[in-house]
């Protein structure tokens, strides 16, 4: 995520807020998803039938269409407590760049990958994604695991991964986006409310997005509308968190983050069923 993001003007925060906030839900991430370590939604297909699966689906629908032979190089921008680098490292012997603008992420992903085996194929840093600190051409592929939301200005953040991608290399993305249907006074709220919980800027019509990587430099785009699969994830999250907030009481041991970040997944689920927001892979090529 980056450091360089605004919040919505009544509720703005520090730079250093946002990766305190993420400190704060640490041991929710370790946990959500299991051995995944995966917090992120899942996407359920025909023949998904647990949360797991839905998991690893998401994994290799991000990275549908990439070469994964071993001693391909990827980074993960925005990588979290490290699931989705880890699991591409265990998979495919890839040697994976996770980057995050919350320092303490670091040694908690670090450590998980020496304990999974793979430390010799995932290292982790701290930075922000808008300053993508590594030579020219030197990735084959770029992923934003519904982190591109956190780059404050999407045309220099593309421009960037243009750079550090090797000719014919890809960037993709699954991503929460606008529909660009206009939104109602409540919806416009359930906005907001995500941005708070996931301290994140407002969510890109999805076409814009297309628009902005064309001028980025890229060819081949692609998008997929994933909405459906994803509403799946997001309505057995939401009703999970309310049946859990009905049950407990008022304070219910959880703290004010994770609290924030269950919120904005109710909003968000809300928003995707009506139609105004959706889920996405977007993807393109340097050209080669």
């Amino acid at each position: 995520m980056s450091s360089a993001q605004q919040l919505p003007e009544s509720d703005a925060e520090t730079e250093t807020s946002v990766a305190e906030h993420y400190a704060a839900l640490t041991e929710r991430m370790e946990k959500f998803g299991g051995d995944l370590l995966a917090c992120h939604f899942g996407l359920w297909g025909p023949d998904t039938t647990t949360d797991q699966e839905a998991l690893v689906r998401a994994n290799r629908t991000l990275v549908q269409g990439c070469a994964l032979e071993p001693g391909r190089r990827f980074l993960d921008a925005g990588c979290g407590v490290g699931g989705t680098a880890i699991w591409l490292a265990e998979q495919y012997g890839v040697h994976v760049t996770g980057m995050t603008i919350c320092e303490p992420h670091v040694a908690v992903a670090t450590e998980h990958a020496q304990r999974r085996g793979v430390g010799d194929l995932v290292e982790f840093r701290y930075g922000d994604f808008m300053d993508l600190p590594f030579l020219d051409a030197c990735f084959d592929t770029v992923l934003n695991h519904e982190s591109f939301c956190y780059a404050p200005d999407k045309l220099a953040y593309l421009q960037g991964v243009h750079r550090v991608l090797k000719p014919g290399g890809r960037w993709q993305a699954l991503e929460g986006l606008r529909s660009g249907a206009p939104l109602s006074e409540a919806q416009e709220e359930a906005h907001a409310i995500a941005q708070r919980g996931w301290r994140m800027l407002p969510l890109e019509p999805w076409r814009d997005v297309l628009a902005t990587m064309e001028e980025a430099g890229f060819e081949g785009i692609k998008e997929q509308d994933l909405s459906t699969e994803a509403a799946a994830s997001t309505e057995r999250i939401s009703k999970g968190w309310l049946l859990f907030t009905f049950l407990t009481s008022p304070s219910g041991g959880v703290n004010s983050a994770s609290q924030e970040f269950m919120e904005a997944t109710v909003n968000y689920d809300q928003g995707l069923r009506e139609g105004v927001f959706t889920y996405h892979l977007v993807s393109g090529a340097k050209p080669g």
